[in-house]
């Protein structure tokens, strides 16, 4: 029995290679060539009464509308639309098309043609350059641009949602006085080991990014004040017992953290990073290899981080 593919709604791209053809009536398909065959993984064209409805394939693609707009094509009140689409193979691998509609004739009735056009190359091209504008070449994290879109979106949709999210500032201790003793490679090779780090520390649902230089933010959605400062202090403690080799000794190195955590009447992205990176000059200021939580240096108690 031929395992068909399956076929996901893939809404970001748009580019183009050659051209493979479907024909349907209210998505039963009544024909199909060698070419599609070749860009969906059939190696070949399977017996008409064998194929299933292509509703059946479609991944996040709801029926009711698919018919819906269906039936307004075939009425001429709709135009024809291109879309793009995941298509997972039977193999597992996963190919990017492109596919145009268009109003045919078949056997004397109506019916809708798909010209399906492989754009596999051309996404993964695109997926590439999008990555690489994204991502901080050294450390391998999220880019200062791309966190900043990231560190809104998630505190609005807290905010929104009306739950806590908390903000890590990180700084590594007396960066500048290692790339100075050990030269440049070694500050690089900190830099790496440290956000790998960081990278096995976090949750899936935490968003990591280098800030600059020798800073870096993790965001911590969901995450109570108490938690994200068991995770600083975990994370500060993992760091401490990190090194480095070089060619004639090992380096060993240590962080500061800030912890800011956010909860109701929210306030700015700028102000949450700047409450945070005030955490993480009291903790510098203070002894560095340390963790210092804004909510704690501003009680009547605690010290000013100035």
């Amino acid at each position: 029995m031929i395992e068909f593919p399956q076929i996901q709604l893939d809404p970001d791209n748009t580019f183009a290679s050659d051209f493979g053809i479907l024909i349907h009536d209210e998505f039963k398909v009544l024909h199909v060539d060698q070419n599609l065959c070749n860009i969906i993984g059939l190696s070949k064209i399977p017996a008409k009464l064998s194929l299933p409805n292509l509703l059946s394939l479609l991944v996040d693609v709801n029926p009711e509308q698919a018919l819906a707009h269906h039936h307004r094509l075939i009425k001429g009140v709709e135009r024809p639309r291109v879309q793009t689409f995941k298509v997972t193979k039977p193999s597992g691998k996963v190919a990017h098309v492109l596919v145009a509609e268009s109003i045919v004739q078949w056997e004397g009735e109506i019916a809708i043609q798909l010209a399906i056009i492989d754009i596999t190359e051309k996404y993964n091209d695109f997926y590439q350059l999008e990555q690489q504008a994204s991502v901080d070449s050294l450390s391998g994290l999220t880019n200062r641009n791309r966190f900043e879109i990231i560190l809104s979106n998630e505190i609005a949709k807290a905010q929104r949602h009306s739950y806590p999210i908390s903000c890590l500032y990180i700084d590594i201790d007396d960066f500048k006085l290692i790339n100075d003793t050990y030269g440049h490679q070694t500050g690089d090779d900190v830099i790496r080991i440290f956000s790998q780090c960081c990278k096995s520390s976090i949750r899936q649902s935490d968003f990591i990014g280098r800030w600059g230089g020798e800073e870096f933010i993790i965001l911590l959605p969901h995450t109570s004040h108490e938690f994200a400062l068991l995770l600083a202090e975990r994370l500060r403690w993992r760091v401490s017992q990190l090194d480095v080799s070089t060619a004639d000794s090992t380096v060993n190195f240590t962080i500061s953290i800030g912890v800011n955590t956010l909860l109701g009447d929210m306030t700015s992205p700028t102000l949450a990073l700047h409450q945070a990176d005030q955490a993480l000059t009291f903790a510098k200021r203070h002894g560095k290899n340390q963790v210092a939580s804004f909510e704690e240096i501003t009680t009547p108690t605690g010290k000013s981080p100035d």
